[in-house]
This record gives C-alpha cells, sequence and structure tokens, in this order.
C-alpha cells in the first residue's frame, strides 16, 4: 500500500497543511525536518538522511515551497509514484534573479538573526496570510525556527542547480504569489490570484484539487495487479 508524504515549507511543520480538507481513508504522514550536520551540507546529503522516514514503496510526495525542492530530490532517489508540488520550484530557473543576486552576497550567512526574524510584521502581506489563525501561525513558525536550519535552507535554495523539470511533476502555483513568483509551464496547474499560502487561504479549492490528484495516483498504485509468479 503507498502513502502520502506530506513536506512543509522552510522551517515549517505540519500546521502549514492543516487547513486543507483530504479524504480520510487517504493513508497519509508528514515528514519532519531534521537538524542539518552544518550550514554547507549538501541537499542530497540531507535528503538521503529523511529517507528513513518514508517506510512505504512507491510514496506519494507532496511537497510545499521548500518542501517542494526536496520533494524533487527525493523523487531522484525513492522513484515515487508520483511527486507534486505547491507554490515551489521546478527548476532553479524558477527563482527570480534578484533572490540570485542575493545569493552572490552570501547575505544568508552574515546577516543578524533577529533581524532575520524581524520581519514577521510583514510576511503576511507577502505571503499571503489573511485571517487572525493564519497571521498568528506565520507568525509562530517565523518565531520558532532554528538559526542553523534556516541558514542552511536558505543557502540550498539560493545554490539549487536543477536544470529541467523531473518527468511526470505535477505542480500547483498561484499567479498572486510574491514568494516565488509564478513562471508558467505545460502542464502547470495555475490558480488565479493564489498566494504562497494558498494552502491556507484557498485552502477549499487546493483541497478539491489536491483530492483529485491523490485519489487518482492512490488507486493507480493501490489497485494494480500483483505481479504474477511464472508458471513452470
Amino acid at each position: 500500500m503507498s502513502k502520502i508524504y506530506f513536506i512543509s515549507g522552510l522551517g515549517a511543520d505540519w500546521r502549514m497543511f492543516q487547513f486543507l480538507k483530504l479524504p480520510e481513508y487517504l493513508p497519509q504522514q508528514q515528514i519532519n525536518w531534521i537538524e542539518p550536520l552544518s550550514i554547507d551540507e549538501s541537499l542530497q546529503s540531507y535528503v538521503h538522511r529523511l529517507i528513513d522516514q518514508i517506510t512505504e514503496p512507491e510514496p506519494i510526495l507532496v511537497g510545499l515551497s521548500f518542501g517542494g525542492v526536496v520533494a524533487i530530490e527525493l523523487s531522484k532517489i525513492l522513484k515515487p509514484q508520483a511527486t507534486i508540488i505547491i507554490s515551489s520550484l521546478s527548476t532553479h530557473y524558477d527563482l527570480p534573479w534578484y533572490y540570485r543576486l542575493l545569493g552572490k552576497t552570501r547575505l544568508q550567512k552574515w546577516l543578524p538573526f533577529g533581524l532575520m526574524k524581524s520581519v514577521h510584521p510583514l510576511a503576511p502581506l507577502f505571503f499571503g496570510a489573511h485571517t487572525k489563525p493564519e497571521r498568528k501561525l506565520l507568525k509562530e513558525v517565523i518565531l520558532e525556527i532554528d538559526e542553523k536550519f534556516l541558514r542552511w535552507s536558505l543557502s540550498r535554495l539560493l545554490d539549487w542547480k536543477q536544470e529541467q523539470a523531473i518527468p511526470g511533476l505535477i505542480q500547483i502555483h498561484g499567479t498572486s504569489d510574491i514568494v516565488l513568483p509564478c513562471c508558467p509551464r505545460p502542464d502547470m496547474i495555475i490558480i488565479p490570484k493564489g498566494e504562497h499560502l494558498m494552502v491556507m487561504h484557498r485552502a477549499d479549492e487546493i483541497s478539491a484539487i489536491l483530492s483529485k490528484i491523490l485519489e487518482q495516483q492512490w488507486t493507480k498504485v493501490n489497485t494494480s495487479p500483483e505481479p504474477q509468479t511464472a508458471r513452470k
């Protein structure tokens, strides 16, 4: 039996997905972030250490934002039934030029940590957190984030070198995403006026789309005939 594994955004956890309403019969699990070995640990090394949490064959991976990048890297190792990314990147070319420019300054390594977290009052505007519960959650996530993980993950996002979208990638993206602007590509599921955290502020709509995809993928892998033993 397959299982759906969710990978949240940068430094966040299962709470980012709490507004989604998905079929209860679908087996689901959240992947927990682990501490990087160092700020310079490679993304490939890191995802190899995450694999211990994925125990079912032919998993379905769902990644949000930076979690989508991690899902893509995991898919290269696990060959999942499906890889679905939301508000994320399919290649490094999707990263805005101004982020790449900041990456060259290595700002994420030397900027004071307190200053990095002090942006939380403005975060709802950029991420698209509109209601009081959404704003409260976003503030909690920002204030709780670990310094080492934040500096490591920003570095890995900025130096990611994915040249082409992986085969079969399912990508859901909003046209009003300020954090990671939408770069349309064939077969992308585009959400008009969807913002970066549309899994929260457009939860019903994203739930309907995601449920349909997950049910199709889960049914496909779990109703496949068992391989027959060759007769002598």
